[in-house]
C-alpha cells in the first residue's frame, strides 16, 4: 500500500514545485515591472536626481555612440569613477533608443532578480518549498529593495543577484558559476572587491568552501589593487577630479580615516586594528545593523550571522 502511494506522492511534489516556481516567476516579473514604473514615473515628474543619473546616463550614450565616455559633471573617463566596466555592456540598450530609462529598467529587473537566488538558497538549506517562497517573498519586500530602486541609478545595484548567485553557486560547488558571478559583481565597481574578499574569508572559514573562498580572496584583493592603482589613476587626474583632498580614488576615500594612500591604509591595517575596531563597534555601525536586521528579525539566529562579515568591511 505504502509502496503504490509513492506516485502520487512524486507527483503532488512535482504539481507543487511547478506551482511554486510558476509564482515565483510571475513575482519577480510584477516586481520588475512595479519597481521600473515607480522609478520612470518619478523621473518624469522630475524627482529622479540630476547629478549620478547625469553622470551614468551621459556615460552610457558616449559609450553607444563610440566617444570617449568623458563625465562633463567630473570631467574625467567614466572608467576613472569607480572602474565600473559594466557599463559597456549596457550601453548596447541605447544602440536601440538612447534612453535613461534603459538604465531604471535594468536596475529594477537586476533588483527583483535576486528573489531567484534566495529562493534557490532556501531550498539549498532545505526549507519546504511554500517556505523558500516565502523567503522570497520577503526579499521583495524588504525595505532597502524600494529604497535603492527610487534612489536613482547606480551600476553596484546589479550586483545584488550576482553576489546572491555565487553563494549559492559556491555552496552549490559550481566553480565556474561562482567565477562568471564574481566578475560581474566586480565589474559594478570597484570597492566591491573588497566585499569579495571578505565573503571570500566566509566561504573559506565557516563554511568550509575552500576552492570558492580563494577564489573569492585572491580576485577581491587583486581587483582592489588594479582599479585603484592602475585603472582609475590612469583615466583620472585624482588631484584635479574626483577624490578628496590627499587624491585618493572616490572609492579609497571612504578609508580615509585609515590612512592617505593605499599602503599607509594597509599598514594601518595591521598596526592599529582599533581604528578598524572603533568603526565595528561604534554606534553607527550598531544603527546600520538594525536597520538591516529590523525586517527580517523573525528569521534571523544569533547562530548563523557570519555573512555579516562580508558587511562590515563597509
Amino acid at each position: 500500500m505504502k509502496q503504490s502511494l509513492q506516485p502520487l506522492e512524486d507527483t503532488h511534489s512535482s504539481i507543487s514545485l511547478q506551482l511554486n516556481t510558476k509564482t515565483l516567476g510571475l513575482a519577480i516579473a510584477a516586481s520588475s515591472l512595479f519597481l521600473f514604473l515607480c522609478s520612470s514615473i518619478r523621473h518624469t515628474l522630475f524627482r529622479s536626481g540630476a547629478f549620478d543619473l547625469g553622470i551614468f546616463d551621459q556615460a552610457v550614450y558616449l559609450i553607444s555612440q563610440g566617444q570617449p565616455p568623458i563625465s562633463s559633471f567630473l570631467g574625467v573617463h567614466i572608467l576613472g569613477d569607480h572602474a565600473s566596466s559594466i557599463l559597456y555592456p549596457l550601453s548596447l540598450f541605447y544602440k536601440i533608443y538612447p534612453d535613461v530609462r534603459w538604465l531604471l529598467a535594468v536596475q529594477a529587473v537586476a533588483l527583483a532578480l535576486g528573489a531567484l537566488p534566495a529562493w534557490a538558497l532556501a531550498r539549498q538549506a532545505g526549507l519546504k518549498q511554500g517556505q523558500a517562497v516565502g523567503i522570497a517573498a520577503a526579499y521583495l519586500m524588504y525595505p532597502v529593495i524600494p529604497a535603492a530602486n527610487l534612489f536613482d541609478f547606480h551600476p553596484e545595484v546589479i550586483a545584488i543577484p550576482a553576489l546572491l548567485g555565487a553563494v549559492l553557486a559556491a555552496r552549490l560547488g559550481k566553480t565556474a558559476w561562482f567565477v562568471a558571478a564574481i566578475v560581474l559583481f566586480l565589474s559594478c565597481k570597484e570597492i566591491l572587491s573588497l566585499t569579495v574578499a571578505a565573503m571570500g574569508v566566509w566561504l573559506f572559514v565557516f563554511e568550509k568552501r575552500r576552492l570558492c573562498g580563494a577564489i573569492a580572496i585572491f580576485s577581491g584583493c587583486a581587483w582592489f589593487l588594479i582599479a585603484t592603482q592602475a585603472i582609475i589613476p590612469s583615466f583620472t587626474n585624482l588631484d584635479a577630479g574626483i577624490g578628496t583632498e590627499t587624491g585618493m580614488a572616490a572609492g579609497m576615500s571612504r578609508y580615509a580615516y585609515l590612512g592617505g594612500t593605499l599602503p599607509e591604509i594597509a599598514k594601518n591595517l595591521l598596526l592599529k586594528p582599533h581604528l578598524v575596531l572603533e568603526r565595528v563597534l561604534s554606534l553607527d555601525t550598531l544603527r546600520y545593523l538594525a536597520f538591516l536586521a529590523l525586517p527580517v528579525i523573525w528569521g534571523l539566529s544569533i547562530w548563523d550571522l557570519a555573512p555579516l562579515i562580508g558587511d562590515l568591511q563597509r
